[in-house]
């Protein structure tokens, strides 16, 4: 938690950088009254007297006036030799009860919180609550979580900070493994505003999951209306329909790709079905035949369309996807072929507490979505695009308003050839099965299992087994 107070103290030292006095009526995000000054600070009386040598008018601080009765006006400082103030009236709260609905409106939005059973670590956090910056016709919504996780392994696995089934070694000696970190830990910032009664908005969003647990970004992107410009969740993906896991890496065959772009959606036949098409940044993986040299090449991004059927109880969607991919090889010109895939998902409610979700995916040449080849040897000279099948099915249900379990069984396949190298992966297998305790409000203990199997293209198989338990504290 230390970087997440770090931050918090460093951000409002800023915002009480600007002198002005601010009255809460005077600005459409507030709530009139006596509701605004609980929304501020509720450990602090409005009348209680400041600290010794404590001047809210000398420059540096701000002063906000709570008082409805108040007819002080916000005093900005003007730029110098010019008459107009340089910084906006800002005021914090918490909750989202003032914020103009408009900010909220977007209908375009993926989010898996309208799902909202069990544990969801898919969507940005929710902007009606925590701690939310207001400005004229602008809020900003600081969210995040710090994530520890405590995993045991009974067997071996090269990826120790998350269950990546095609790092399970085969034939390697037994060994039990113990891994503790808060790499998942997120911070988030969702920003919106109204230009000429559109709404706009920007949202950057990173983590610690990188080599030496360095900041890294997750998404960053700006939308308005039917455009979105940046990195977030590939269409090709459905997050609404991802597993409620625990571990990072989440099943075999989902798609949790993120990956810069620029996406189209729109309502289509009905306020329930949208279409969006985007064009995306590109990954080609090939394994070339032994004895060639080159480099893969991306000759185009990937174009991506969706449709996607939303109501109350369920989602169900249909996303495409085709590109151009190839090879140079050392000394001659690129090689192209045409790849694309197909992904099938759907998710239900089936009773208020209890949902499931289902996955079927398959193509030619789409194994990167998976960190897979996409191409492999075919010949002693040629090379192939590699077919490629996955599914998955999972159930997540509320046992009370504080206990929830997921259960997520995924396989991915890929059409081999006997080209490839024996110990290329043609199968794996994911298992997770959880309890999450909720005992305080934005604080979450869990424990999971999970079990995984690789088989490679000669035959060889093996298999994993760990314990996770991790424990979530959520901003507000």
């Amino acid at each position: 938690m230390y970087w997440i107070t770090t931050f918090a103290c460093t951000l409002l030292l800023a915002l009480t950088a600007v002198p002005a006095t601010v009255r809460a009526q005077d600005s459409r995000f507030l709530p009139p009254g006596p509701a605004a000054r609980s929304s501020y600070d509720p450990f602090l009386s409005v009348d209680q007297p400041l600290a010794p040598g404590v001047n809210l008018d000398e420059p540096g601080r701000v002063n906000i006036s709570l008082d409805e009765t108040d007819d002080n006006t916000a005093q900005l400082p003007a730029a110098p030799g010019t008459s107009q103030a340089i910084v906006p009236p800002l005021t914090m709260g918490v909750g989202g009860d003032g914020v103009n609905p408009q900010l909220l409106s977007n209908p375009y939005l993926t989010d898996a919180r309208q799902f909202n059973v069990g544990l969801d670590l898919y969507s940005a956090p929710s902007f009606t609550e925590g701690l939310i910056i207001f400005g004229k016709d602008a809020a900003m919504k600081i969210g995040g979580f710090a994530k520890a996780d405590f995993i045991y392994d009974f067997d071996p696995i090269d990826s120790t900070d998350s269950f990546v089934t095609t790092d399970i070694p085969i034939g390697a000696p037994h060994r039990t493994n113990s891994r503790f970190h808060a790499r998942q830990s997120r911070l988030s910032f969702d920003t919106r505003w109204l230009t000429d009664d559109h709404l706009i908005r920007v949202y950057v969003e990173g983590d610690f999951f990188s080599e030496g647990n360095r900041f890294r970004l997750r998404h960053a992107f700006g939308e308005s209306g039917s455009l979105l410009i940046g990195q977030t969740w590939t269409t090709f993906a459905d997050v609404a329909a991802a597993p409620a896991t625990l571990d990072f890496e989440g099943s075999v065959s989902n798609v949790n790709r993120r990956q810069a772009q620029a996406r189209w959606t729109q309502h289509i036949f009905n306020d329930n079905t949208t279409f969006a098409v985007s064009v995306e940044d590109t990954s080609f993986i090939i394994e070339p035949p032994v004895g060639i040299t080159g480099d893969a090449r991306n000759p185009s991004p990937d174009f991506v369309t969706r449709l996607r059927y939303k109501n109350d109880i369920s989602e169900f969607q249909a996303a495409g996807l085709y590109r151009v991919v190839g090879f140079q090889p050392t000394g001659q010109k690129v090689i192209t072929r045409f790849a694309y895939g197909f992904n099938f998902t759907g998710v239900r409610l089936i009773t208020e507490r209890t949902k499931v979700y289902s996955q079927l995916l398959f193509g030619e040449g789409i194994g990167s979505y998976r960190d897979l080849p996409d191409a492999a040897p075919t010949a002693a000279n040629k090379a192939g695009l590699l077919p490629m099948f996955g599914w998955m099915v999972g159930l997540t249900h509320d046992w009370n308003d504080e206990l929830s379990s997921n259960f997520t069984y995924a396989e991915n396949s890929l059409d081999t050839t006997a080209f490839q190298a024996a110990t290329d992966v043609k199968q794996t297998t994911y298992l997770a099965a959880n309890l999450i305790w909720n005992p305080l409000k934005n604080v979450k203990i869990g424990v999971e299992y999970l079990y995984g199997t690789k088989e490679n293209v000669g035959g060889a198989t093996g298999d994993a087994h760990r314990l996770q338990t991790s424990f979530i504290f959520d901003l507000p």
